[in-house]
């Protein structure tokens, strides 16, 4: 994962404060194997999401900044609302309790494609499962136990959707993750969150955070609640964002938010990276 931005001296030097902080593999060398445990997932993307900022930030610096879910730390340490080392040292200890989490009370989670949300949040009631993410129009994530994600699955496709499992190792974004937020809560009271110096739009609410305290309680909040990117993304547009680059790996968001609005000219740091 993302060997090539690592071996720019960005990556170098954030590599080098990350294993000042515990991290010890370097993020390219992980095996698929140890990237389906999200206490190594998370950090390791984290880190390429970082070093992507730090060279999109030489091209172009940002008015605004949002996340989805994980990516909001990143987010905010762009914001300067916190420093990047902090808001690594809460995404080690995020992995890990979550993993935990997923052990203690297994569960996963089912893409829902080409139904409404309002089908979406039907089938999730009936079928005990949870909302859990709200990613485009029509597309919602689910998240629950697997013998009801398989009940949501059938009932999807009685409604004329496809249904997706995802290969992640929880129900995140859902009450099974309460235990594992509060302990969250702690690290975040010891850490001195500052006013974010650009827009920062949480993808939690969907609207602009400037409150450190708020924020706090938005980072905890975020792992048994629903991500609200398409929100997010429309309040992007709302305040006249023309453009907007996904620093990370892959296009997913990217390709999210043309579904979303054409107001915003979306690109992949990829895409930008191969016109410069």
């Amino acid at each position: 994962m993302g060997r090539d931005l690592f071996l720019r001296p960005e990556g170098a030097e954030v590599l080098e404060e990350a294993r000042k902080l515990g991290w010890e593999k370097p993020v390219f060398e992980l095996s698929a194997e140890e990237l389906s445990r999200t206490s190594l997932a998370q950090p390791a993307i984290f880190l390429v999401e970082w070093v992507s900022f730090l060279v999109a930030k030489k091209l172009r610096a940002p008015d605004a900044v949002l996340g989805h879910s994980l990516g909001e730390f990143a987010a905010l340490a762009a914001a300067e609302a916190l420093s990047w080392p902090e808001a690594f040292s809460l995404v080690l200890l995020r992995g890990k309790l979550m993993e935990e989490a997923a052990e203690k009370f297994p569960g996963g989670m089912l893409a829902l494609l080409g139904l409404p949300l309002r089908e979406a949040e039907r089938i999730a009631q009936e079928s005990g499962c949870f909302v859990a993410n709200l990613n485009a129009p029509t597309q919602v994530v689910l998240a629950g136990k697997q013998e009801n994600l398989k009940k949501a699955e059938e009932m999807a496709q009685k409604a004329g959707g496809k249904a997706v499992p995802l290969a992640v190792a929880g129900a995140f974004h859902s009450p099974f993750m309460a235990e594992a937020a509060q302990r969250l809560a702690s690290a975040l009271e010891e850490l001195p969150f500052r006013p974010p110096k650009i827009t920062f739009i949480s993808s939690s609410t969907g609207s602009v955070e400037r409150d450190p305290q708020r924020i706090r309680a938005i980072l905890k909040d975020q792992m048994t609640a629903p991500v609200r990117w398409v929100e997010a993304v429309e309040r992007m547009a709302e305040l006249g964002v023309e453009e907007a680059w996904e620093v990370g790996p892959g296009q997913v968001l990217t390709r999210l938010g043309r579904r979303i609005t054409e107001r915003i000219r979306f690109r992949a740091l990829s895409e930008v990276l191969g016109h410069v």
